[in-house]
Parts: C-alpha cells; structure tokens; sequence
C-alpha cells in the first residue's frame, strides 16, 4: 500500500515525531513529500493549524489526492481523529482554508497494522514501539478507521 506512494508525515510532539514516521514509511518504499511535527495539545481543540491545512491543500493539489496518503502519530484517539477528518472531509472547526474542502485523503497512524506491517519491523521497533507502551492503540486505531471509512474516497 505505502510503496511507490506520495506520504504527508504528520507527527505529534506528544505521540509519534514526524521524523520517527518518515523513518518507518521511507522504509517501505514511500515517498515523503512533507513531514512535520506538530503539538495537537497545543492548538485550539486539537485542529490542525491554519498554514498546515493551507500546505496539505497545496500537496494535494500538486500531486493529486489519488496519489497521496497522509501518515499521522497522533497521541490520543481524539486528536488523531480531528486530524484524519480534516485530511478526508475538510476542517470540522471551519475556521482553516480546508473549510468545507474535502479532499477525501486516506489517512492512517503509523500503529495501525496496514502501516506498520509494510515498514521494516527494525525501523518501526527503534522509532515508534516505545510509543505503543503508552498510546491508547486500540482506541487510536478505531478513531482513524473509522474516520477512514466514512470519509476517505481514494
């Protein structure tokens, strides 16, 4: 799923890094053509900031969203949740240039096993297993499928 694809990495200060992500879906032969890390507790209500929106607009535009799958290391269900809604149905706080855009992006989290089954398991186990001792996985995993399953076209 994830080799030959265009990757947004969209990390979490408090969960997964960009950086940490990148490692793990270069290793499955993805292309990055954005990473960045964020801090979700830090925003207003967990929404993606105004120029992050404006930049996944822009990537989807360039690339195409057929072509694009947005990665995320949200560290709590309902952040990463907002954060899949935004990339598959527009920004539900309608306050950021992705206001009732909806690019129908496939998003994942880097624990969800359609990810983390594709990367080297010595990449993944060194970047993001630590991780998984302390996320919510099981809840995070329900949030993003679902989010996935309700919005996301490509």
């Amino acid at each position: 799923m994830l080799k030959g694809k265009k990757v947004i990495v969209i990390g979490d200060k408090d969960g997964i890094p960009g950086a940490s992500i990148e490692a793990c879906v270069k290793s499955a032969k993805a292309e990055v053509v954005f990473s960045i890390t964020k801090c979700f507790a830090c925003s207003v209500v967990g929404a993606m900031d105004i120029e992050l929106q404006q930049k996944v607009k822009d990537i989807a535009l360039e690339y195409g969203a057929q072509n694009l799958v947005v990665v995320i290391g949200g560290s709590e269900a309902e952040t990463s949740g907002l954060c899949a809604e935004t990339m598959a149905n527009g920004d539900p706080t309608f306050v950021g240039p992705l206001s009732g855009i909806a690019l129908g992006l496939t998003v994942y989290h880097v624990v969800e096993p359609e990810i983390k089954d594709e990367c080297s398991e010595t990449v993944y186990e060194k970047q993001c297993a630590v991780m998984e001792m302390v996320l919510e996985i099981d809840e995070i995993i329900l949030e993003v499928k679902s989010v996935r399953d309700k919005y996301s076209i490509y």
